[in-house]
């Protein structure tokens, strides 16, 4: 007796939801593939609850299941499954696992964006993390957050890091898109502007444009790391001491780098370095780590280690 195909489409609405919540994103991405009509159920499945990630190395994930894109190249030749379709362009495409999905482009910059925008349309869910770990167009950068801005004004994780960014796109980003809990910038303005810096955690690999008043609006983030800084002696006194007075209550963990800062300096008059002891802290997730820190308390008693390496030009602060 030859068995019959299931006529997933054909069962009633309720029973095609709960049976649709059994599937996961990859599972539904490829029963989207098939056709119109497939795509059309998809929201049946609850996606709209996804989360959608753009993560490092060109990966794009939705609630832990991943779609990768590389470019062509020989040895991709011998692992494909068939070809997928991404916005308007088919290519070859390679199913790693039940939980990862690879696709392979002539150029991946075009298809982490092809792939980044079908799979919002896909699943139409929030975009919780923008994460760029290599410079991509800046054509391509702003498309990716031009899409992301017409469908919500938050984000919890973004990276700035465009090739041929300029101050204007950079202001434009926070014009429309709030920053929660991580923001990255790999981006330097070349005039120094407001920023409204009221994300969580912030690192900022070349802040030279990073004034005093920059840091001082930084004052309810919970992380705070600036590398490459032109910060002065006197600007990082005024620091200490409105730290110290209480005005960055929020203020766990702060790493500077500055060549601007001299090498008589000292942090409350305090010696620079003392013992051989380490402090760790997980702080958001991530364990930061203070050696040979100076005790410090601030005006409202809380204590924490401070630490001014002269050889380095490095200023720290961890909360205990």
């Amino acid at each position: 007796m030859n068995s019959q195909p299931f006529k997933l489409l054909g069962l009633p609405t309720l029973v095609l939801r709960n049976v649709l919540q059994f599937f996961n994103p990859i599972e539904l991405f490829e029963l989207s593939q098939c056709s119109k009509r497939a795509f059309s159920i998809i929201p049946l499945s609850g996606s709209k609850k996804f989360n959608l990630r753009i993560n490092e190395r060109s990966t794009i994930s939705v609630n832990g299941h991943y779609f990768g894109t590389y470019n062509n190249s020989p040895l991709s030749e011998n692992n494909l499954h068939g070809t997928r379709t991404f916005m308007e362009s088919t290519v070859k495409a390679y199913l790693h696992s039940e939980h990862e999905l690879v696709s392979f482009w002539d150029n991946r910059n075009v298809g982490l964006k092809a792939v980044f925008f079908h799979l919002s349309k896909v699943f139409d869910c929030a975009i919780e993390y923008a994460r760029f770990t290599d410079k991509i167009p800046a054509a391509i950068y702003m498309s990716i957050i031009d899409l992301i801005t017409s469908r919500q004004s938050e984000i919890k994780d973004l990276t700035i890091w465009g090739d041929g960014l300029t101050d204007e796109h950079v202001t434009e980003i926070f014009d429309n898109l709030k920053v929660t809990d991580h923001l990255e910038m790999n981006y330097q303005y070349s005039v120094p502007r407001p920023i409204p810096f009221n994300t969580k955690s912030i690192d900022i690999w070349n802040s030279s444009w990073i004034t005093m008043e920059h840091l001082k609006s930084m004052n309810k983030c919970t992380v705070i790391q600036l590398y490459r800084s032109t910060l002065t002696d006197q600007d990082i006194t005024l620091f200490l001491n409105n730290w110290k007075s209480g005005k960055f209550p929020n203020l766990q963990y702060l790493f500077i780098k500055s060549s601007f800062i001299s090498k008589t300096f000292t942090a409350f008059g305090l010696p620079s370095l003392t013992g051989n002891q380490s402090h760790e802290k997980t702080i958001l997730g991530i364990e930061r780590e203070i050696y040979r820190g100076v005790d410090v308390r601030r005006d409202d008693g809380i204590a924490a280690k401070v630490r001014f390496d002269d050889k380095e030009g490095v200023l720290q602060i961890l909360v205990l």
